[in-house]
């Protein structure tokens, strides 16, 4: 693995075409004060705020909180989840509305992390809970879950996942390891093992990232 040059304490890593980014949270005594940054593996360049929500949401987009989960769709438009509400809504390009799906989109506890897989059904992750789910987007009903116990079983916290093709790489930060899974025949194993705990995996420019407790890497 190669350390990148990056900022302590980045999070809320995303990735597009041509850079990836991240922020880094310096609030103290209840302030709000972020610094941001994209990166593309060898220059690490600080940004305006408006700067990271333009490649977040859109061009022209408001944002509505910081470390929200956002993931672009094919339409343009976006799907979003915010760990406070954990209510998944869909929006449309121009940052509107269109629906919200039913509560039943949860195991019960705090949605960290969202995706939609290759054939358009979307996953959680709620670390607290050790669950990963699959769920279908038109509906809300769930397909297919493991774990959903307040103790650890298969996951101990897995904080983020992230789907590439037919694979869902999920962070397992309690466990220190990347699993990867197929999304469609659900077989599962693990992908990486670290000595920190891991909170995300991306894919960015045919490379693979992931942020571990002291920084990002390049695999």
């Amino acid at each position: 693995m190669t350390k990148l040059h990056t900022e302590a304490g980045g999070y809320d890593l995303f990735c597009r075409a041509d850079w990836f980014y991240y922020l880094v949270n310096l609030s103290k005594n209840g302030s709000r004060d972020y610094q941001y940054f994209q990166n593309d593996l060898t220059r690490n360049v600080a940004i305006t705020e408006q700067e990271f929500n333009a490649a977040k949401y859109g061009p022209g987009i408001v944002p509505f909180e910081h470390g929200e989960e956002v993931v672009p769709l094919p339409d343009g438009g976006t799907l979003r989840c915010f760990f406070h509400s954990s209510t998944v809504r869909i929006f449309n390009p121009a940052g509107e509305l269109l629906r919200t799906l039913p509560a039943e989109v949860t195991a019960g506890c705090t949605i960290y992390s969202i995706a939609l897989d290759a054939d358009g059904q979307l996953w959680t992750a709620e670390p607290s809970f050790h669950y990963v789910g699959q769920y279908d987007l038109a509906t809300g009903q769930r397909l297919w879950g493991l774990g959903g116990n307040w103790d650890p079983t298969e996951f101990n916290h897995p904080e983020d996942l992230a789907i590439y093709g037919e694979h869902a790489f999920i962070s397992d930060m309690g466990n220190q390891r990347l699993v990867v899974l197929n999304t469609r025949t659900k077989v599962l194993g693990t992908y990486r093992t670290f000595e920190q705990p891991v909170w995300q995996y991306r894919q960015f420019q045919g490379q693979e990232l992931v942020r571990l407790d002291d920084g990002i890497y390049l695999l």
